[in-house]
């Protein structure tokens, strides 16, 4: 069973209840978990979830970080504690109208179909901004890879970072969420030689590429050379290696996609002072 969206309750005992279900084995031990976040006694935790009692607006915002909401999400559950506290009938009411209101329109924003053919500098400047956003956007096109918790553990990134990332792929239409499963979405994203992000878009994966050396895992290739060659030798190497990505490019095209992984290359001129002849 996958794991459905805050906004899709009405009840926030219900989603907490359902959150630590999907949870490793089926949640062994979360609450404890949860209870150390909110500084109180598990028998506290288990008698707000399953009786009268209530957490506070706090304690809420506690929850937030601890789940990795990001501000819609953790807007929306607040208002569901709200919600949830409420002691008089009109009160109830009330809050029970921003809730439906807040759904429909959480519910509008994901389900709509006019979304952009291209993303915007902005969204660029957004989606490069870190290395994860390509990584997550990239990956949730393999079944396996399509729920938080798989895209958590592929990724080692924060809940926080993670929600974050996919929010706004599906705010600019490069992701589709259904029932806490994210698809790719309809929007296109090129980044051509002669945009401005494509220093960003190379500086992300060549930091990646760092970490990947520290790690040393057997099955990766690093591989640095500083050379001293004819100039007019270049060229010649310069053409084997674009012969090599192009090499590349119909096996990457045909193959069945179950993982992620990253290839760069790198060949260029070692920068100095110019020496006058």
């Amino acid at each position: 069973m996958l794991k459905k969206s805050v906004f899709e309750y009405e009840n926030y005992k219900a989603y907490l209840t359902d959150s630590i279900a999907q949870k490793p084995s089926a949640g062994r031990g979360e609450k404890s978990r949860m209870a150390k976040a909110l500084q109180c006694h598990l028998a506290y935790v288990s008698q707000v979830l399953n009786g009268a009692a209530h957490f506070s607006l706090e304690q809420g915002e506690v929850l937030n970080r601890y789940l990795g909401h990001h501000e819609a999400e953790s807007d929306f559950f607040l208002l569901l504690i709200l919600y949830g506290r409420a002691g008089s009938a009109n009160l109830e009411a009330y809050y029970a109208k921003k809730v439906r209101e807040t759904r429909e329109r959480s519910l509008s924003l994901k389900n709509r179909l006019d979304f952009k053919k291209a993303l915007t500098l902005e969204d660029q400047a957004h989606y490069y901004s870190a290395w994860y956003f390509a990584a997550v956007h990239l990956l949730i096109a393999i079944p396996e890879f399509q729920t938080r918790q798989a895209l958590q553990r592929r990724l080692r990134i924060s809940a926080k970072q993670l929600s974050k990332v996919l929010a706004f792929l599906v705010s600019v239409g490069l992701a589709s969420e259904e029932k806490g499963r994210y698809l790719p979405g309809l929007t296109s994203l090129h980044l051509g030689d002669d945009s401005p992000m494509i220093s960003r878009h190379h500086a992300n994966w060549k930091m990646l590429a760092l970490r990947s050396i520290e790690e040393e895992a057997p099955g990766d290739l690093h591989y640095s050379s500083a050379i001293t060659i004819a100039r007019s030798d270049a060229a010649r190497i310069r053409a084997v290696l674009v012969q090599a990505i192009e090499q590349v490019r119909p096996i990457v095209k045909a193959s069945k996609e179950d993982d992620l992984y990253c290839y760069a290359l790198d060949f260029f001129r070692v920068p100095g002072i110019e020496v006058a002849s």
